[in-house]
């Protein structure tokens, strides 16, 4: 999923004097392959805007900054991963590229025991030309915004007019083929309200034009757990959503239910990944210890942004039905166990409760549904965009 999830981070409203400006004492650089860290550190919090730059066929990512200074004595990084080279004026700094590249997070780390500055770290992983040229082409008005770059004039770059890049939605419907899933007193089988509901949430995010949208299932076939986590990544799934309908002996008990993964889930992470392949694309070359710290950070991310999808999302379920109790919890679920793409399993219902059966039997029902989860992932993928934006 390395898609950019914070490009802008760090925004401060006031400029202090040029005697109080935060002094950057190391520019370090180190990487190889897909992947490459840059490391500011500094004797202060460096207040901060960070943009894709496409220049004359020069591709730079461009550290705006507050009210900075770059020491004189700062060594000059040598070239590695995707950096040749950088220049700093009173902007910032830019970091010229060897190829495309988009952020995959970036981090303001405090001072330590063992290091006493402030540091900025952005990685970098590798994209598509088209990409970055998507990203740069965005960036235009964010850096405008942010204060430190010029609006071109219409036609002045060809990139302006590209469209941003889609969110990729994964939707995988429960069950399937010789596994009905839950009943209701009815007959009504799981398997078939859970693709109806999912076949509806797909059409609702495709009438909006923001998201490409895949199933793991269109039909009645039945997928092994495993090989929907891999369609999710195979496909570069930003987001994916299990969605399930419950059942229980207490047939009193109703209501949606979102989980994200336990701590038990979690150690599965790793055996899961090796076991089935989901490794995260680290090329020969890569530092043992800058490996470690980008998949450490990607999965710390990726359950993060399970936990945040579920709080938007609970809100939005409740506005269309019931919902249990804690309605955010914690399981083992093998579907959410990808490393890098941020996971949900919904139960809409129980279909062993009558009025939520009848809920979920009804196309009405299913629809309230699937566009209570479709304004939840808009929520979610607004609320990132306003954090790339002024954070």
């Amino acid at each position: 999923m390395f898609r950019t999830l914070f490009l802008i981070i760090g925004f401060l409203a006031g400029v202090v004097g040029h005697a109080f400006a935060t002094e950057i004492n190391e520019i370090r650089v180190e990487g190889a392959g897909e992947y490459t860290r840059i490391t500011l550190a500094a004797d202060g919090e460096l207040a901060h805007g960070i943009f894709s730059l496409s220049d004359k066929g020069m591709r730079s990512i461009a550290v705006d900054l507050v009210d900075f200074r770059l020491d004189e004595t700062a060594s000059t990084p040598p070239p590695a991963g995707a950096v040749t080279t950088y220049e700093s004026s009173s902007r910032g700094i830019a970091f010229h590229l060897s190829h495309a590249v988009t952020v995959s997070r970036a981090l303001n780390i405090g001072p330590t025991v063992s290091d006493p500055r402030h540091r900025l770290v952005i990685d970098l992983v590798r994209v598509s030309p088209d990409r970055f040229d998507r990203d740069a082409a965005i960036d235009v008005d964010r850096r405008a915004a942010f204060g430190g770059g010029q609006v071109p004039e219409a036609g002045e770059t060809a990139v302006a007019s590209l469209p941003p890049a889609r969110q990729v939605i994964v939707i995988d419907p429960g069950h399937g083929g010789h596994d009905p899933g839950a009943l209701a007193a009815d007959k009504t089988r799981e398997k078939d309200v859970v693709l109806k509901t999912a076949l509806s949430l797909k059409a609702a995010l495709e009438t909006s034009g923001r998201y490409t949208v895949h199933l793991t299932r269109e039909g009645d076939t039945y997928i092994e757990h495993e090989d929907r986590v891999t369609m999710a990544r195979n496909w570069g799934a930003d987001l994916f959503i299990s969605i399930h309908a419950d059942a229980a002996a207490n047939r009193s008990v109703s209501g949606a239910t979102v989980y994200t993964l336990n701590s038990r889930g979690q150690n599965r992470v790793d055996p899961m990944a090796n076991k089935y392949g989901w490794h995260l694309p680290v090329e020969d070359g890569t530092s043992n210890e800058v490996a470690s710290i980008l998949t450490d950070l990607t999965k710390r991310e990726t359950k993060t942004n399970s936990s945040i999808f579920a709080e938007i999302l609970i809100p939005e379920l409740a506005s269309a039905g019931p919902i249990v109790r804690n309605s955010h919890r914690q399981e083992n679920f093998f579907v959410l166990l990808a490393p890098d793409v941020p996971a949900v399993l919904i139960e809409v219902g129980f279909l062993t409760n009558r009025t939520d059966a009848a809920r979920l039997a009804s196309a009405e029902g299913r629809e309230r549904s699937a566009k209570a989860i479709a304004r939840a992932i808009d929520a979610y993928f607004d609320r990132s965009a306003a954090h790339t934006a002024v954070n």
